[in-house]
């Protein structure tokens, strides 16, 4: 048979490709430690005398420093949060 009498080959029909729509959405979302209320302020004990050593004033001194900036820092958080 000549070359001329064949049929063309016709690809098979198929559905077109499916169109993939994507959404990112992005939230702020501020953990519970975050959200929570601040633990309240312990009174100091009227009438206390700490007899120790100067190392050990200079540990609580920056001890409180330390916990001063935590409570800050968690302050900052709590107003960032709140926006």
């Amino acid at each position: 048979m000549l070359s001329a009498c064949t049929p063309s080959r016709t690809e098979p029909k198929t559905a077109p490709d499916p169109i993939v729509t994507t959404r990112t959405i992005t939230r702020v979302v501020c953990p519970a430690e975050v959200t929570a209320p601040p633990p309240g302020v312990i009174p100091a004990y009227v009438g206390a005398a700490i007899d120790a050593s100067e190392a050990y004033f200079s540990w609580l001194a920056e001890h409180l420093r330390r916990e001063k900036l935590l409570a800050q820092r968690l302050s900052d958080a709590q107003k960032d949060c709140l926006k």
